[in-house]
């Protein structure tokens, strides 16, 4: 089972960090192009559908690899 990490904004915190911008999660729906709904529950950990396009451009737009948004919990719940 995949299952999000919740800590979009643990990576807009590193973002900023290393840009000095501070981006809200709705701005980084809006950057990305993706439906800020899909960024909120990604952000809380709820998300159960997940837009592969989408993964990918919120991806690109926080230079992050998809393992630092989404977990695999084997099929034993062991990750």
């Amino acid at each position: 089972m995949i299952k999000t990490k919740g800590t979009l904004t643990v990576l807009l915190g590193r973002r900023q960090i290393s840009t000095g911008e501070r981006w809200s999660l709705r701005y980084l729906a809006q950057t990305a192009d993706v439906p800020k709904d899909l960024v909120y529950r990604l952000d809380a950990g709820t998300a159960r559908y997940i837009d592969l396009q989408a993964l990918a451009r919120l991806c690109d737009t926080l230079e992050c690899s998809i393992g630092d948004i989404l977990i695999w919990d084997g099929p034993n719940g062991n990750a």
